[in-house]
C-alpha cells in the first residue's frame, strides 16, 4: 500500500495533528508495526552472519531509586512447605526498567484520544477492554526485525561536542542524519531504530547516592528534539519502532522552550508517535555492548527479536530483548 508522507498527515480533517489514523483500517492495533512485513523480517535475517548475541535489557532493578517517584520491583521467592520447590511473585510498573512504551500510556491531551480514536474509558473503567493493549503486538508475532544503532555519544566525542549525560540535552535530526552518514547506515522501511545518548554511562558514573539524589529531584536527561523537522524525519523514515537509552525519548525537561508543536498547546513526541501513528516508543534500552559490539565489527546494522510480556490490555512492557549479528 501506499505510505502518506508526514506532510499529508493528517489523514482526515477532523483527526489530531500529525496523526495517521484508518492508514491500516479503523481497528488497526499495530500501526507502524505493520511494516513488519514477511518480506521485511527475512531480508532483516540476513544480518544474522556471526552468531553473537547480545541482550538489550536492564535488570529491573536497574534504577537504585526510580525516577517521577514510580515504585520499583517487588519480588518475592515464596517455598513449598514440604518439598524443596519454590514460586516467586513479580509486582512491577513497567516504566521502572528497560520498557517499551505502548499505545495506551499516552494520549493527545488536547482530546484524550489514543490511536484509531480510542478514548480513556475503553482503557479505563467498567466498559474498558483489551483495545490497543501491548497482547497485539505479541499476537502478530512481536517486534522483530533490522536494527540500526545510532551510536550518537561516540559520534559527537569524535565531533569534539561534549554534553552532561545526565542533564537535558537535544539530539537534532541533523545530528542524528550525520551520525548515520559517518556509520555508513542508510535507514529502511521497517528499521527499528536505536539511539545511544549515553545516560547509561552516565548513570553508572554516579555514587549510589548521587543516583538517589538524582532520581529524588526534577530529573533531566539527553533526547531527541520535540520538533516537527523530528516527527517528519522519524515518519518518512519508515521506521517501525525506536528506543533510547534514557529514561524518555524526548529531551528532558521535555519543551524548554524550543518545540514548534503546536505554540502554546504544544505537542509531546510522545502523542504523535504513540497514539497518532501507534509507533511503540523504547526507553532505559541497555545499548552499553551493543555500541561496543557495533564497534568492534564497524557494523551497525543486526537483527533484533523483541517479545513483549503476553499481557491483554498492557500499557507498556519489559521489552525482552535481544540484537544477534
Amino acid at each position: 500500500m501506499s505510505r502518506p508522507s508526514f506532510d499529508e498527515l493528517p489523514l482526515r480533517e477532523n483527526d489530531p495533528p500529525f496523526s495517521a489514523w484508518g492508514l491500516y483500517g479503523p481497528n488497526d492495533e499495530l500501526g507502524t508495526l505493520n511494516t513488519l512485513t514477511p518480506e521485511v523480517v527475512r531480508e532483516a535475517a540476513k544480518e544474522i552472519q556471526i552468531g553473537v548475541r547480545v541482550a538489550l535489557d536492564h535488570s529491573m532493578t536497574r534504577l537504585v531509586k526510580p525516577s517521577h517517584n514510580r515504585a520499583g520491583l517487588q519480588h518475592v521467592i515464596i517455598p513449598g512447605k514440604k518439598n524443596p520447590t519454590f514460586d516467586d511473585t513479580i509486582h512491577l510498573n513497567t516504566q521502572v526498567s528497560t520498557q517499551w512504551d505502548g499505545f495506551r500510556h499516552v494520549g493527545y491531551r488536547k482530546s484524550g484520544l489514543f490511536y484509531n480514536g480510542t478514548t480513556k474509558s475503553d482503557i479505563y473503567g467498567p466498559n474498558a477492554s483489551t483495545r490497543l493493549g501491548t497482547q497485539a503486538w505479541v499476537s502478530s508475532g512481536g517486534i522483530v526485525g533490522r536494527g540500526v544503532l545510532l551510536d550518537y555519544v561516540r559520534w559527537s566525542q569524535r565531533q569534539n561536542k561534549s554534553y552532561d549525560l545526565m542533564q537535558n540535552h537535544t539530539i537534532t535530526v541533523d545530528d542524528l542524519q550525520a551520525c548515520a552518514d559517518a556509520q555508513n547506515i542508510t535507514i529502511r522501511v521497517g528499521d527499528i531504530l536505536f539511539v545511544r545518548s549515553g545516560f547509561t554511562a552516565g548513570y553508572a558514573a554516579l555514587s549510589e547516592e548521587e543516583q538517589i539524589a538524582w532520581a529524588s529531584k526534577p530529573t533531566a536527561w539527553v533526547g531527541v528534539e520535540t520538533s516537527i523537522k523530528t516527527a517528519k524525519w522519524l515518519w518518512d523514515s519508515g521506521i517501525s519502532a525506536c528506543a533510547g537509552d534514557a529514561p524518555g525519548w524526548e529531551s528532558f525537561p521535555i519543551w524548554c522552550g524550543r518545540s514548534d508543536l503546536g505554540g502554546e498547546e504544544d505537542l509531546s513526541l510522545h502523542e504523535i508517535m504513540l497514539s497518532g501513528w501507534g509507533m511503540p516508543i523504547g526507553e532505559m534500552f541497555d545499548l552499553e555492548k551493543l555500541s561496543q559490539e557495533c564497534l568492534n565489527q564497524n557494523r551497525y546494522s543486526f537483527f533484533v527479536s523483541s517479545m513483549p510480556v503476553h499481557v491483554p490490555g498492557g500499557v507498556g512492557s519489559p521489552p525482552n530483548a535481544v540484537a544477534i549479528f
